[in-house]
């Protein structure tokens, strides 16, 4: 049938992005061309329906946050709502997160995954990224693909002032009274093509609508000449508040012949620099952490990447410790959120350094007199 298609349409021409193809001529990134398209049109559709009240978003009895970004893949979303968790406590704010849970195997519906103090459930069942937030926050948190039904949980199970979402930008589906819209300062729009061909989830039009707020992420600490930068967002996203963050790196561990050393100031991060080490990572954005571990002053032999989420299996272990000893590193270095997915029972043979990021804020003060304007 597809075939019989082909032929009756070989004489015709397709324009796709101002250029013409003969549907014979179709190549792969073509056709991905063509789908990106399609999404477009279906997320924006989606989208107008939402505006326009003809599907309809669910409200909460409480303030609601969202955290979120446009392109698919790390832009710094998890240590934004930590930061943001902490300075709404600050405020007097009673807070609980929300997440989807990504990977988690959960039954459907939604599960808390801590109360502030005690972590019920594995990361297996929560997901890397509450589990890490579960460890490193004295925040409730619950997770659940249906962010109503969550917020929902977390009402009735802890009455917040304020619900964060992380990852919600595009959960329309529940209203919310703030959205922070957060862009990786290096490439803020990946390549400028929506999915599959590119990595955005919608265009800088159709978020520009519903943003109140626009945060660069990873920013460097001078400004430096980069492939994209932040003046080039301010031609889509001109009328909201702009801010920029920095991401300092700490040791949220060091394990040494097996045993977590104390660390008096995981801001000394002397027992990493100048080492030979063995990288590995599953996140969304691995360069970053070689990139951070390099300027860090870190003899990186080598970098094993993994994909984002991953979990990492018995063989992956003896992988990474065999690599480490035939390169001649003197520790092994990864992330907290590869941490998280680590079997605690694990022997090293080597020393390893978990690394962790701390968020800081350009013009704080600011951005708290921001969050104060909006009556949270």
């Amino acid at each position: 049938m597809f075939k019989k298609l082909l032929k009756k349409m070989e004489d015709k021409i397709i324009r796709v992005s101002g250029r013409e193809y003969s549907p014979r001529a179709f190549s792969f990134e073509q056709c991905l061309v063509i789908f990106s398209k399609l999404f477009q049109i279906l997320a924006g559709l989606r989208l107008g329906l939402y505006a326009k009240g003809i599907l309809r978003s669910k409200q909460l009895p409480c303030f609601v946050i969202s955290v979120g970004n446009i392109v698919a893949g790390g832009s710094g979303k998890t240590p934004m709502v930590m930061y943001l968790a902490k300075q709404l406590q600050k405020m007097g704010r009673k807070v609980v997160i929300v997440s989807r849970g990504y990977k988690a195997k959960t039954s459907k519906g939604a599960v808390v995954v801590t109360d502030g103090k005690t972590i019920f459930l594995s990361e297996k069942n929560c997901g890397d990224e509450p589990y890490m937030m579960a460890k490193h926050c004295n925040i409730p948190i619950v997770v659940g693909k249906d962010r109503f039904l969550a917020g929902s949980l977390a009402v009735k199970e802890f009455s917040p002032d304020i619900i964060l979402l992380d990852d919600g930008f595009q959960h329309v589906k529940l209203k919310r009274n703030l959205d922070l819209l957060l862009f990786d300062y290096a490439a803020p729009l990946g390549n400028h093509r929506m999915l599959p061909a590119g990595r955005l989830r919608e265009t800088p039009e159709m978020a520009a609508k519903r943003a109140d707020v626009v945060i660069l992420t990873r920013c460097p600490q001078k400004e430096e000449q980069t492939p994209f930068g932040g003046a080039q967002l301010k031609s889509h996203l001109d009328t909201q508040p702009f801010f920029k963050t920095f991401h300092k790196p700490y040791l949220h561990a060091y394990i040494r012949d097996n045993n977590h050393l104390f660390l008096t100031d995981p801001f000394l991060l002397e027992p990493v620099k100048n080492k030979n080490a063995l990288l590995f990572s599953g996140i969304a954005n691995n360069r970053s952490f070689y990139d951070g571990m390099d300027k860090l002053g870190v003899n990186i032999l080598d970098h094993l990447e993994f994909s984002d989420h991953y979990r990492y299996k018995k063989a992956d272990i003896l992988g990474i410790r065999e690599t480490a000893f035939q390169k001649g590193a003197d520790l092994i270095l990864t992330t907290q959120k590869d941490f998280a997915r680590l079997d605690e029972n694990i022997e090293w043979e080597m020393d390893l350094a978990v690394i962790g990021i701390q968020l800081e804020l350009e013009k704080e003060d600011q951005f708290i007199s921001f969050l104060k304007s909006t009556r949270i």
